[in-house]
């Protein structure tokens, strides 16, 4: 079940190279985000070094950067010095901080059962302190949320709910005294893996816990995340999506990611939903596929375009 690996790097370039990948890039963007959208990308994606994935974004004028890795490690392990460098790169590019990722709760919950390994980086018994690095990070880049998850997947997720709740709550009850919010992930390799489990979760959960959609996740646990899963969602809580393509053959078997605007998912639909809906939040893309031909930086590029062009034809019409 544990689809992904959990990223503590996104490929390893040397300082010369990111800057190559980097000028190439910014020679041929040429699209940006409709006005009627908050678009964000997940740094990482183009590149761990920080300061070269926000270039790239500033040739497409990307107002947003989800907060991930940065320099090959995880975001909550980063240096005071790097936590200040990282608030001045933002500052110097004009970017914003959305939201700052953390792996809360993507740990094994005591006496489950877990279907794959059941490891993580951070243990059970570290979270709370895990919450307040997070916090400290946040703040100190400007933003309010962070996104969080629910525990290993267990193989009836339904009947644990109750304690997941609970351990949300004391952390919300955390966060909410420091200014944050929270923002729960639909990830398929944790207790909330679909549209409607998040759903669910979220009907238990206080008011500073949003969710963190992610409009292809659920397709490996054989929903149809649009329209099927969004239906559930209330708008209001919905805080962060995260913006992918994801292919599956028939009856949601191999399913794998791909470019934005490619494979099963209905992007155009469920932009126009969101349209309709009045969805003031973010949408953010993840991009955390290989292909043997492309590099990293460039596989992001072009889910990237794939994503903008889906929103220009939505808008245009």
């Amino acid at each position: 079940m544990n689809r992904r690996k959990f990223m503590n790097t996104a490929g390893i370039l040397t300082g010369s190279a990111w800057l190559m990948e980097s000028a190439a890039s910014l020679s041929y963007a040429t699209l940006s985000p409709p006005k009627q959208f908050k678009v964000a990308v997940i740094s990482d994606g183009l590149s761990p070094d920080f300061e070269t994935a926000l270039k790239i974004m500033k040739g497409y004028k990307i107002p947003w950067v989800e907060i991930r890795s940065v320099w090959g490690k995880y975001n909550t392990e980063a240096s005071p010095e790097q936590i200040q460098r990282l608030k001045e790169l933002l500052d110097q590019y004009e970017i914003r901080c959305s939201q700052v990722d953390t792996a809360l709760f993507k740990c094994k919950l005591p006496g489950t059962q877990t279907l794959g390994a059941g490891t993580g980086v951070y243990p059970y018994a570290e979270q709370m302190d895990l919450l307040k690095r997070a916090s400290d990070r946040a703040h100190a880049w400007g933003s309010d949320k962070l996104r969080i998850f629910t525990f290993w997947r267990v193989a009836e997720p339904g009947k644990i709910f109750g304690r997941i709740s609970e351990e949300v709550q004391k952390a919300a009850e955390v966060a909410r005294s420091v200014g944050i919010r929270l923002v729960i992930e639909n990830e398929d390799a944790t207790n909330v893996g679909t549209v409607h489990e998040l759903a669910r979760m979220l009907a238990t959960l206080p008011s500073n816990v949003g969710a963190n959609y992610d409009i292809g996740n659920g397709l490996w646990l054989g929903e149809v995340p649009y329209p099927d899963g969004y239906k559930t969602l209330d708008p209001k809580r919905i805080w962060n999506i995260h913006m992918k393509g994801v292919q599956c053959a028939p009856n949601f078997k191999d399913c794998k990611e791909t470019f934005a605007g490619q494979g099963q998912i209905d992007l155009e639909g469920q932009l126009r939903a969101l349209l309709r809906d009045g969805y003031q939040g973010i949408l953010s893309l993840e991009c955390e596929f290989k292909p043997p031909d492309l590099s990293q930086t460039e596989t992001t590029r072009r889910s990237l375009e794939g994503l903008l062009n889906a929103m220009s034809a939505v808008t245009e019409k």
